[in-house]
This record gives C-alpha cells, sequence and structure tokens, in this order.
C-alpha cells in the first residue's frame, strides 16, 4: 500500500491560490488603469471649464473686451503660437446688452469641448 504525505493536496492547494491571486491581480490592474483614464478626462474637463470662464470673468470685469483667440499648449499653458487647445471669444451687443460667445475647442479636430454665454448690460448713452 502506497502512503500518500499530502504533497499532492499541498500542490493543488499552492495552484489554486496562485490562480487565485492572478485573476486578482489582473482584475486590480484594469480598475487602476480605468481609474487613471477617469482622472485624466476629470482633469482636462476641469481645465476646460477654467478656460472658459477666466475669459467669461474678464468680459464680465473689463469695459473694453472684445472678439479674442487665445492658444493652450497640451499642460494649458497660454502659448503665442498654434498649441493643442484653442479658446474664442466673440462679442456682439443689441439693445444695450453685450454678449460673448465662448468656445473651447481642440486644435487638431476643431471640436467643441466646451461652449458658453454671457451677457452683461452696457451704459446707456446719454
Amino acid at each position: 500500500m502506497k502512503k500518500n504525505n499530502g504533497s499532492r493536496l499541498f500542490l493543488t492547494e499552492l495552484m489554486f491560490s496562485i490562480f487565485f491571486f492572478t485573476v486578482i491581480a489582473a482584475v486590480c490592474v484594469q480598475l487602476f488603469a480605468y481609474s487613471y483614464d477617469m482622472s485624466k478626462s476629470a482633469r482636462q474637463s476641469t481645465d476646460v471649464v477654467n478656460a472658459a470662464s477666466n475669459a467669461a470673468e474678464y468680459f464680465l470685469g473689463s469695459n473694453d473686451a472684445g472678439d479674442f483667440t487665445t492658444y493652450y499648449d497640451k499642460e494649458w499653458q497660454e502659448c503665442s503660437d498654434y498649441g493643442t487647445y484653442k479658446v474664442t471669444g466673440i462679442v456682439s451687443e443689441e439693445n444695450h446688452l453685450e454678449t460673448m460667445s465662448i468656445t473651447v475647442s481642440r486644435m487638431d479636430d476643431e471640436s467643441v469641448m466646451y461652449a458658453i454665454s454671457v451677457k452683461k448690460a452696457t451704459k446707456e448713452a446719454h
């Protein structure tokens, strides 16, 4: 009669443990990659809204704001030449009301990422 010393059971348990931890590690790596993508997307959305908000605040706070186009690089630093992103403001006036339409878009495909319209009353000429 052959005596089993438990090594077969130990190896089976060890293989099961390795398989289990491999599956869990793969799931964790996918979750970390997904959360990184979400974080990157949220950061970009925040930068887009901040750029449009800054332009709107400047328009509301100044008396001589006109049409403009501002270029930003991929790190959202203002640059003089064509960058990665473009913020455009167009001012129109009607019935003592100035309106600025602000759009934030990508330079590569001109897709609008964010758009906002801001209005302010102008002083009536006497």
